[in-house]
């Protein structure tokens, strides 16, 4: 919990703006994470009831979907491309590369891939499962 409390909590003050008069985010948005084990404990879903205002709890997200992950059906590919476009001589410079490819990720890129998400969110309901 500690983490997502010293991370997440201000990161989405930041991205989503916060009104300290009424203690309230100025955007509304919705935080979603995978079915991990750890993700899926009473004590994180509790939290995440309690401290942020909208989230897809446990119960409402496939075990496994990565049709509906913008990582993994869009930004993953992109970084492995990028950044595994020559060989590299250690872990450290592959984290390296990783991290510059992530930094010079288009912003236009990651909104084209948000705004595609309730596209395939519905194609995965019409198609009664995962789609590809």
């Amino acid at each position: 919990m500690e983490m997502l409390e010293e991370e997440l909590i201000p990161l989405a003050k930041e991205m989503f703006g916060w009104d300290d008069e009424t203690e309230e985010y100025e955007e509304e948005w919705t935080f979603q994470q995978d079915s991990a084990l750890s993700h899926r404990a009473k004590e994180t879903q509790a939290w995440l009831r309690e401290n942020l205002p909208n989230f897809i709890n446990n119960k409402e997200w496939p075990l496994y979907s990565p049709d509906l992950n913008p990582l993994d059906y869009a930004i993953w590919g992109y970084l492995e491309a990028k950044a595994c476009e020559k060989p590299h001589k250690s872990i450290n410079y592959l984290k390296k590369a990783i991290k510059k490819a992530w930094d010079d990720m288009p912003d236009e890129m990651v909104a084209r891939v948000v705004d595609s998400w309730p596209g395939r969110l519905q194609a995965c309901i019409d198609a009664g499962g995962y789609i590809e």
